[in-house]
């Protein structure tokens, strides 16, 4: 049987065919001329090999509308996809390209070599428009793996996270008419989350604007122009925006917000909620599960209206997600205690690809182990308390790093906090934050012992942080998380004249 997903995406196409589909900046494709591009690269892949179940890689420097054109052929192909944009925190990629297994690298940047055919993004382009128009029938088939999307590699090398179309199909947003309605504006990364909501978004007969890079005020004139967005932008996003003066105070034509993909501050949301106004919807989910729960709008006017502590949340399960949380043993915790979370839905990876032992270790029997800590509280909100490999061991007792940061981050003098561990020959471990300072204040000893004695008040004394590091921005992955193992490594050195001990 032919993969919905990918149907469904070829009907909707085929039904909107005179509407604006894809933009970027002056140009707009309509719909029939997605289509007639996707079609037209399809038979020019197929010309080099790639058919249902070969590797594709397409490996671009920024977000370039044609990625989201080559991803569709190669769904309509069946070809199983690993896409990747480079920037300054992809690291790994010749191992990525070696172990995704491709047949053939489209690229429009320098990748290593690997003995694998390689063919210019442009030079594809061009082939394909150079082909007569043809109609090239759907390949793909549920169980066919769609995608290897790597992992980050925060903890680790990169783990590429394989996903059937069926799977595919099962992730879809469905966001409904309030978000359809008005243009997405997509402004991360296309090879993460991006890729997927903009497929969404076209699969309902909505419009997609990808705008790279992104800057407060590129992402202001953007929305001006397009007069109603809705977007998706990570937490370090959200924070720059409203430290911008060019859209601190609000942002005309932006409707709806989606976030995700890192913590996000609880008092910084709510300044954005309430100054920006509009629909906001946070997502917490991962590669390997998809969205695991919502906190949707209404959540979001509740908390602006009596309920602050629901910003902290990241809302209740997703439809068709189950939640458990469980201790070391696996056995079910009752509400509001901390463990691990375990997770069931029909949008589940099927593995980590080339790794059976990995994937044993996160599929039992039916679930999968997320490596995230949380608990739920008596109305069924989910809160996360850290990653595993996040906690920080010092004495003997374990620190979790994300109400550490949101503590430090309640000083003035703070705009944002990450906290990382380090080895240390007293305690094991000890805490190192990494502190961005707030608009208008200077980075200084006197307010890093200031952050640090709040958060040692807030919490308890183990919680204080034993080296503070002031930093322009914090570095991020390519999916827009604080890179924690850029900051481990940065930590790990003796002290320098930008170090300072509270």
């Amino acid at each position: 049987m032919a993969a919905r997903y990918v149907t469904e995406l070829v009907a909707a196409l085929e039904r909107h065919g005179a509407r604006p589909a894809i933009g970027a900046g002056p140009r707009v494709l309509r719909f029939s001329e997605v289509l007639d591009a996707v079609h037209r690269l399809a038979g020019a892949l197929a010309e080099t090999g790639v058919g249902r179940g070969s590797g594709l890689a397409c490996v671009t420097g920024g977000n370039r509308p044609e990625a989201l054109l080559v991803r569709i052929a190669a769904h309509l192909l069946g070809a199983r996809l690993t896409q990747v944009v480079a920037g300054p925190a992809v690291y790994g990629l010749e191992f990525i390209l070696r172990d995704c297994l491709p047949g053939l690298v489209v690229h429009d940047v320098p990748v290593p070599a690997t003995g694998v055919p390689l063919l210019g993004l442009d030079d594809l382009l061009a082939r394909a428009a150079g082909r007569a128009p043809a109609d090239v029938p759907v390949r793909a088939r549920e169980e066919d793996v769609a995608r290897v999307t790597y992992t980050g590699g925060t903890t680790g090398r990169p783990k590429g996270v394989a996903s059937t179309f069926g799977a595919m199909a099962a992730r879809d947003g469905r966001r409904g008419a309030a978000w359809t309605e008005s243009v997405h504006l997509s402004v991360t990364s296309l090879a993460q989350r991006a890729g997927g909501r903009c497929l969404e978004q076209l699969r309902a007969g909505g419009r997609v604007e990808i705008l790279d890079p992104f800057t407060p005020a590129e992402f202001a004139a953007a929305c001006r122009r397009l007069g109603r967005v809705s977007t998706y932008l990570t937490a370090p996003m959200v924070y720059r925006l409203l430290d911008d003066p060019v859209t601190a105070g609000g942002i005309p034509g932006l409707e709806a917000v989606s976030y995700g993909a890192s913590p996000i501050l609880p008092e910084r949301l709510r300044e954005a909620v309430t100054r920006w106004g509009g629909r906001w919807r946070q997502g917490y989910g991962m590669n390997e599960a998809a969205v695991i729960s919502r906190l949707t709008p209404a959540d979001h006017d509740a908390a602006v209206a009596g309920r602050p502590g629901l910003l902290a949340s990241v809302g209740r399960p997703a439809a068709g997600v189950e939640v458990r949380v469980r201790d070391e043993r696996g056995a079910v915790l009752p509400v509001g205690r901390t463990g691990e979370l375990w997770i069931r839905s029909a949008a589940m990876m099927t593995g980590y690809w080339n790794q059976p032992g990995l994937t044993a270790e996160v599929l039992r029997d039916g679930w999968l182990r997320t490596g995230d800590l949380g608990h739920v509280d008596a109305d069924g909100y989910l809160y996360l308390d850290d990653r595993l490999k996040d906690v920080v061991i010092v004495d003997g007792v374990n620190i979790h790093t994300l109400p550490v940061e949101a503590a430090l981050a309640r000083h003035p003098a703070v705009a944002q906090a990450v906290v990382v561990g380090r080895p240390s020959a007293t305690t094991g471990e000890e805490l190192c934050a990494f502190l961005v300072p707030a608009a208008g204040h200077a980075p200084s000893g006197a307010a890093a012992a200031e952050a640090c004695e709040l958060a040692a008040r807030e919490l308890a004394p183990a919680h204080r942080p034993t080296a503070v590091f002031w930093e322009r921005e914090i570095p991020l992955t390519d999916r827009g998380k604080p890179d924690k193992r850029r900051l481990r490594a940065r930590a790990a050195p003796p002290p320098t004249p930008g170090h300072h001990t509270p």
